[in-house]
């Protein structure tokens, strides 16, 4: 992959849209990126690694993709960085805008801009839109994650010592982002759960067994019950207990055996007693019973008065029953008559108090219309004013706004002040300035433009505070400017006078002052306007109160001759209903009312006495039947004695459940012992079909987690295996620029063991320094020196990365400072081991602010900060 052209555009310090041609640097060498610290430099690093993958060089340790907005930019210039670049013959076009908050382009406030991605093939056509399918299409060409691509391609400012003076487990997790060799740490957990599992299986399995040996409880008088409980204490004996227990259960069966049968011979014979018992018990009830018979018949042979005298009153209520419908009508007349007297009485008093108030509400309603055409006056008045408000609001915005621009022009006024003050004491300095500029550029022999020597013994010194024309342009540039503004906050505040003097006018011909203000205009409508309100409000109750008066009369008026019609219907009705009750009365043999009164009885108690005189008759009925038929029965028998039946039958049962408990507390336990056999035996199959596979597990994890015999020594897992394998390839590349680069005076060796056993094995470094002859360890290096080793690393790791990565050939690489710490020597070998590394086929940029390498590499990218942001200028 080579990048043909980069252009940012607000990101970062360059607001503008700003272009590097990388093409214009030649197809090989070194190039240089240069400038001031803080100008921009690495921020080309960061944009090719954003444009590619989303991230900046370092990922987002560094930098947050959200932060590239350019903060010199403008609402309306867009965020984005487009990379162009050659790869196996195409070129592609990648272009991306991070999500990032800018300022509304219209009102004020932030708003979200979101990020987007887009990726196009000039010569196919072929065009990819998306975050997600244009960091899959990335992958896809370079075959490099954005870590691996930024070690082998970019190699961020920094980054040198974190390879060099990395511990072992922070080389693991570079190693495993790198060399994808986190598949071989998901084996090794992998074989961790199984085996933790297969442990715990183990453990579940023998808790089994512990759990079902703690349910085993031989009776206290069992031969081998303390064998038993010795074999309860430990699952190891598993086999032993299943043994013992399956000989308990055989005793416990024939125990229980014996049991049941006691059980049943106490049984039967409980049976037999009860059957007597009962029998016994059937004889003495029949004498009980009939002893009550004769009793109870005693009792209604007693009753026999009572029940004649009830029959009596039974008869008269039925024949005063006939006469109660004449009652009921006549009655229901009086109600009904009373009930019209008083509706009849109430309307006659309505209609006088109604007629009453007639005069009033007629004097109301009068007194309300006279106020019509006031109201109309008013609402009228409230709308003119209310027309007026908009127009005094928009007069005392134009006044605000005639204050600030006044505001304005007085800090206009005294920033023209101050500039022009600049500029006058910018061309008094250039002038004074002179004489020094000019010595400046004198040599001898050369003559002086004012007094034409050639020798120069002594010339005008150029002091600190020496102006240059430029300065002094830049002060007249900026004295202009604030005339110019100046100028135009004058036109601006002529204006808005005129708008409101304008508005002045439109407000008196409406009729209103202008001096008043939108609140006073606000209070005065509204009081009109309620004002209105309430005539028009009480025009229209009174209205109402008349016409409801009116309506009213009318009812009542309607009510009371109605009512004095039904009165006297009522009364001539109540007199036929009377006439035809005393006839009735007198038809079913009742002297008088009084009597017929006397006679009467509620249905209910009618139909009591009526069921009470037909059970009394079918009750001595009864008793008459049951005692011949008792007597008859009982004849030649006596009682029965039962006490000593029931002692007897008491103790065959209690010798029935004394057996019974017996039975079944040995059944419980067997019960209990053959399922705790049961889960013994069973657990026990488990076991030894699993020990197999438990014991070959632990063997292979114990081996991928570097294990020996259960103990840890200097561990080395599989993971850290496979990461040796290719550090010793990283490190085998490094010493062949390392030695170059130091003539010799350096090696870096992976070493064997780690330097203490709680440190993983296999990832640590130390370095052979042959001035002494002596191994030691990378951090006593010297600033020169660990740069040098970290960039033979470096370059060591990009050449064992892109190995490793499908062959892929980077054609392009970039490396962001650290030459700093170099002399002379090294200097120069470093920029001879990356010339040599471009080897006619790569271009390598060095993004760094020596001056050394100013004057060593000719083509250069040179950044600038200015005012306005950051600057590029390519140096060819």
């Amino acid at each position: 992959m080579r990048p043909l052209k980069l252009t940012l555009c607000a990101f970062g310090p360059y607001a503008r849209e700003t272009t590097v041609d990388f093409t214009a640097l030649g197809e090989n060498g070194l190039f240089l990126i240069a400038g001031d610290t803080g100008a921009g430099k690495t921020t080309l690093f960061d944009a090719i690694s954003f444009a590619l993958y989303g991230e900046g060089s370092a990922g987002n340790e560094r930098r947050k993709s959200k932060t590239f907005r350019s903060d010199y930019a403008d609402a309306a210039t867009e965020t984005y960085a487009e990379l162009t670049f050659h790869h196996r013959d195409e070129v592609w076009v990648i272009r991306r805008s991070p999500e990032y908050e800018r300022a509304k382009k219209n009102g004020t406030g932030m708003t979200k801009q979101s990020a987007t991605a887009r990726m196009s093939n000039p010569d196919t056509g072929e065009v990819i839109e998306g975050l997600m399918e244009v960091n899959a299409k990335a992958y896809q060409l370079l075959g490099l994650t954005q870590d691996q691509f930024t070690r082998t391609m970019m190699i961020a400012q920094g980054d040198f010592l974190k390879i060099l003076n990395a511990s072992s487990n922070e080389r693991k997790e570079l190693f495993q982002k790198l060399f994808n060799t986190g598949i071989y740490a998901d084996l090794q957990r992998k074989l961790q759960e199984m085996n933790s599992a297969c442990r715990q299986e183990k453990e579940n399995l023998e808790n089994r067994i512990s759990l079902a040996a703690g349910r085993i409880s031989p009776e206290a008088e069992y031969p081998e019950r303390e064998i038993l409980q010795e074999y309860q204490r430990d699952p190891k004996y598993g086999d032993l207990l299943a043994e013992g227990l399956e000989r308990l259960i055989q005793s416990e069966k024939q125990a229980g055996e014996a049991a049941g049968q006691e059980k049943e011979e106490a049984e039967k014979e409980e049976k037999r007693l009860i059957v007597t018992i009962e029998q016994a018990r059937s004889v003495n009830a029949d004498f009980d019973a009939l002893a009550q018979a004769e009793q109870q018949r005693k009792e209604l042979t007693e009753a026999q008065g009572r029940m004649d005298e009830l029959a009596e009153q039974l008869t008269a209520a039925r024949k005063a029953r006939e006469v109660t419908e004449d009652e009921t009508r006549l009655a229901a007349n009086r109600a009904e008559l009373q009930r019209k007297e008083q509706e009849t009485a109430r309307a006659e008093a309505a209609l006088k108090e109604a007629e009453e108030r007639l005069p009033e509400a007629e004097s109301g309603k009068r007194e309300a219309d006279s106020h019509r055409d006031e109201a109309d006056a008013l609402a009228a008045e409230a709308r003119q004013i209310q027309d007026c408000i908009p127009a005094l609001k928009a007069l005392e915005e134009t006044r605000r706004k005639v204050q600030r621009q006044q505001k304005r022009m007085e800090e206009l006024l005294e920033a023209g002040r101050s500039a022009d003050a600049a500029y006058t004491a910018a061309k008094e300095g250039y002038y004074r300035s002179q004489a020094g500029l000019l010595a400046r550029e004198l040599t001898e022999g050369t003559p002086c433009p004012v007094c034409g020597s050639r020798s120069h013994p002594q010339p005008a010194r150029l002091t600190e505070k020496a102006v240059t024309r430029e300065m002094m342009e830049q002060a007249e540039k900026r004295r202009r400017q604030a005339e110019q503004a100046l100028r135009e906050a004058g036109e601006t505040l002529r204006a808005l006078q005129g708008a409101a003097e304008a508005g002045e006018r439109h407000l008196q011909e409406m009729g209103t002052d202008s001096r008043e203000n939108v609140d006073s205009l606000t209070a005065r409508a509204g009081e009109k306007a309620e004002r209105a309100r309430q005539y028009r409000e009480a025009i229209q109750r009174s209205s109402e109160t008349l016409q409801k008066l009116q309506l009213e009369i009318g009812e009542n008026r309607k009510a009371a001759e109605l009512g004095r019609q039904q009165t006297e219907t009522l009364q001539q009705a109540g007199v036929a209903l009377r006439e035809t009750f005393l006839g009735h009365l007198r038809a079913e043999g009742f002297a008088d009312e009084r009597a017929y009164q006397l006679a009467k009885m509620p249905a209910r108690a009618m139909e009591q006495a009526d069921r009470q005189l037909r059970a009394y008759g079918e009750n001595r009925k009864s008793l008459d039947d049951r005692i011949a038929g008792l007597r008859e029965k009982l004849k030649d028998t006596d009682r029965t004695e039962i006490g000593g039946l029931e002692r007897q039958m008491k103790e065959a049962k209690e010798r029935k459940d004394a057996a019974g408990v017996r039975e079944l507390s040995l059944l419980k336990k067997r019960d209990v012992h053959e399922d705790a056999l049961r889960e013994i035996r069973e657990a026990r199959r488990q076991m030894k079909r699993k020990e197999a596979h438990w014991a070959a597990v632990l063997d292979l994890y114990n081996c991928c987690a570097g294990i020996a015999g259960g103990a840890y020594r200097g561990k080395l897992t599989f993971e850290a295996y496979v990461q040796q394998y290719y550090f010793r390839q990283v490190v085998a590349a490094a010493n062949k620029r390392l030695t170059t680069l130091t003539d010799g005076m350096f090696t870096l060796r992976c070493m064997e063991t780690a330097r203490d056993r709680v440190r993983q094995s296999g990832l640590d470094l130390d370095v052979l320094d042959r001035g002494t002859g002596q191994w030691r360890d990378v951090s006593t290096l010297s600033g020169g020196e660990s740069f040098l080793a970290s960039l033979a690393l470096a370059l060591g790791l990009s050449d064992t990365v892109q190995g490793q990565s499908g062959a892929i050939r980077m054609e392009a690489m970039f490396i962001d400072e650290g030459f700093g710490t170099l002399d002379e020597n090294a200097l120069r070998a470093s920029l001879q081991t990356l010339s040599e590394l471009a080897d006619g086929k790569r271009l390598i940029g060095i993004i760094s602010h020596v001056p050394e390498l100013e004057e060593r590499i000719e083509k250069q990218i040179v950044v600038r900060k200015t005012l306005k942001g950051a600057e590029i200028q390519q140096r060819l």
